[in-house]
């Protein structure tokens, strides 16, 4: 008989079982004592059990049983505590058997601290505050049968427990970092991801449970955390579906890069990327020709050639579609589509090399106009701005810096974002824009192959290590987030041959805006 059927049947039969306990031994202990024994004697002999018909000659049977060694039991101990009395009254108890105490009443209260979240409170109800099974029941807003049934697995669970020795896992002394970043059409609420950083605990549940599904007593173990402590961030991790359950398991439902992953990924890129970096930085024709005399320096030409190709390479290089489904649809109020990952280390999660932050094409609010920002490592001090900037710089490019408020134009002219009032970064007129990708078509090109490149690869390697019930979602978070990540390497090689350099702190290189 399957064991989850015999479950169901001995719950369903739990009251007939105490009553026939309680009918032969008048005493409300002993009788939950024998129905334990029965229902231990059942559950052992579950797969001699083959239909249900058999079931209840079985069980009344082995009650029977169970009864009778009950008495014989009840017996011998009489007779024991009989011939014993006097010694042990004389006998006081020794340091050694003190010692023996203390163990046992921590193995006692470490199993209790692994026990389910219904099954510890209904056995600390009953043993500690003494409480009746009808009031348990009352009090958990469940039925006494269940409640009996709670405390007899509770007592074996433990007796077993109190019998094996339990190794914490590795990640009880060294846990790793974690973050959490996401991509799609709605923005995340930052201070939810930041948690993961803060807190360890989030991320190392779900990377205890990331291969194969594991149930909270295990996750309890390899944190070397006491279940009643894991018990709301295990919930808070089902609400945001980053954690799933499979009956009394629970798996990570989100892809999470780790160091073996980026690893495989650098490794499969390193060639690529030096090849597209010496093709890129020989490529040299009509950009120059048309805009360099608004450069004040060739270096500020090359990055905004490095800015605008990546801008048309992230393009035309799409990847898959996002899912509506799964954790990120319940973003901010839901109704998104995108993807949420993680990433993992041992000693530290390492920030980008070069990209600190995009800014792709954003509209300012009054439509007149659009920002694009590429920040890099290198031009991160010099191009130093947050969200609230956007629009006055937007407002600034579109000759309206006199209409901004003096606060304004004095921080946008202590920044180097305007000088004397003029914008002090690239501006477009739409129609040069729209013909720019006719000027930098082979640079594009250069950079739309390595980003194609990057996307099949990091697919390939997410997925390939990502578990079966997410692969598909790893393999799109690949594709996204390795786009970058070839973006970001073949800066910083041309950054590490020469052919870039750091810029002046008041220079704004890889940004431009598009008038409306």
């Amino acid at each position: 008989m399957e064991r989850e059927q015999l479950n169901r049947l001995l719950v369903e039969n739990m009251k007939p079982i105490f009553g026939y306990a309680l009918t032969r031994l008048g005493n409300v202990r002993e009788a939950e004592e024998l129905t334990s024994d029965i229902l231990l004697r059942l559950l052992q002999s579950a797969d001699r059990l083959e239909a249900d018909e058999r079931f209840f000659g079985f069980l009344w049977k082995t009650a029977e049983h169970a009864y009778y060694e009950f008495l014989r039991e009840k017996s011998r101990e009489r007779d024991r505590n009989t011939e014993c009395a006097e010694e042990i009254a004389a006998d006081p108890v020794t340091p050694e058997d003190a010692l023996v105490r203390q163990e046992e009443l921590g193995l006692l209260r470490r199993e209790l601290s692994l026990l389910s979240e219904r099954t510890r409170r209904a056995t600390v109800l009953y043993y500690l505050e003494r409480k009746s099974c009808s009031d348990i029941a009352s009090i958990l807003d469940t039925s006494t049968e269940t409640v009996k049934y709670c405390l007899f697995r509770a007592r074996n669970i433990i007796r077993e427990g109190m019998n094996m020795e339990r190794i914490l896992g590795e990640k009880s002394y060294r846990p790793h970092a974690f973050e959490i970043d996401f991509w799609g059409t709605k923005g995340g609420e930052d201070g939810m991801y930041r948690a993961f950083r803060q807190r360890k605990i989030k991320g190392n549940i779900l990377l205890t449970a990331y291969y194969a599904p594991v149930t909270a007593q295990e996750i309890s173990l390899e944190l070397g955390v006491a279940l009643p402590y894991l018990e709301d961030e295990i919930r808070l991790l089902e609400e945001k579906q980053y954690l799933i359950r499979k009956k009394d398991k629970f798996i990570t439902n989100i892809p999470i890069f780790t160091e073996e992953c980026e690893e495989a990924i650098t490794d499969r890129l390193r060639e690529p990327v030096k090849e597209a970096a010496e093709r890129f930085s020989a490529l040299s024709g009509g950009f120059e020709e048309r805009y360099g005399i608004r450069f004040a320096n060739e270096n500020l030409l090359r990055w905004q050639k490095v800015t605008l190709a990546s801008h048309g390479a992230l393009n035309a290089v799409c990847g898959e579609e996002l899912p509506e489904d799964g954790p990120y649809a319940l973003v901010n109020g839901g109704g998104g589509r995108g993807v949420i990952w993680a990433r993992s280390a041992e000693d530290g999660i390492k920030a980008p090399d070069q990209i600190q932050g995009i800014y792709d094409g954003y509209m300012s609010r009054d439509s007149r106009g659009w920002i694009t920002a590429i920040n890099y490592a290198a031009v991160s001090e010099a191009q130093d701005f947050s969200d609230i900037m956007l629009d006055p710089i937007v407002a600034a490019a579109c000759g309206g810096f006199s209409c901004l408020g003096e606060d304004w134009q004095t921080h946008l002219e202590a920044k180097g974002y305007t000088v004397g009032g003029l914008p002090n970064f690239m501006v477009y007129e739409r129609e040069e824009f729209d013909n720019l990708e006719s000027l930098l078509n082979k640079e594009i090109d250069c950079f739309t192959a390595l980003f194609r490149k990057a996307v099949e690869t990091g697919a390939a390697v997410c997925g390939d290590m990502a578990p079966p019930h997410i692969k598909k979602t790893a393999e799109i978070v690949g594709g996204i987030v390795t786009r970058f990540t070839g973006m970001e390497k073949i800066c910083r090689t041309l950054f590490e041959a020469g052919w870039l350099r750091t810029p002046d702190r008041l220079e704004k290189p890889a940004m431009f805006v598009v008038k409306a």
